[in-house]
Order: structure tokens, then sequence, then C-alpha cells
């Protein structure tokens, strides 16, 4: 299965934001932040990602890395 990382925890370093910061900023809740920051999902919401992408003044490129496929591994 494909997992997706949000690269939260790498732009908020590059900026010197917390986790705390960018949820303030972007409206979305502090636990969605933390856990696109802290793990790779399967599925993302597009709302709380659109807002935290439009935070960042980033690409989709630049938030999202689409991890390889481990199903083969099973």
């Amino acid at each position: 299965m494909y997992r997706v990382k949000v690269r939260v925890k790498e732009l908020c370093e590059e900026r010197n934001w917390s986790l705390n910061e960018l949820a303030l900023r972007s409206g979305v809740t502090y636990t969605t932040v933390r856990r696109y920051a802290m793990q790779p999902m399967a599925k993302i919401e597009i709302d709380p990602v659109s807002r935290i992408k439009e935070i960042f003044g980033c690409s989709w490129d630049e938030l999202l890395e689409l991890l390889g496929d481990d199903s083969f591994d099973e």
C-alpha cells in the first residue's frame, strides 16, 4: 500500500516554527498537524492539507512525498 508523507515537520523546522504555531496559523487542529508530522498516512484529508500548504506557501510536491508500495513485503 502506498503512503503519503506530509512534510510538516521538515517545513516547520525550516521556518523555526513549532507544530503548535503551524496549527494556530493554519486553523488546523494541533492533533491533526501532529498526526501528519509523526507518520506517513494511507489517506489524507484535502481541506486541512490545503490550508497547511497555503500557510507554507509551497507546492504540492514540496509538501507531499509518496512513499513506495510495501505490499509485496506481506
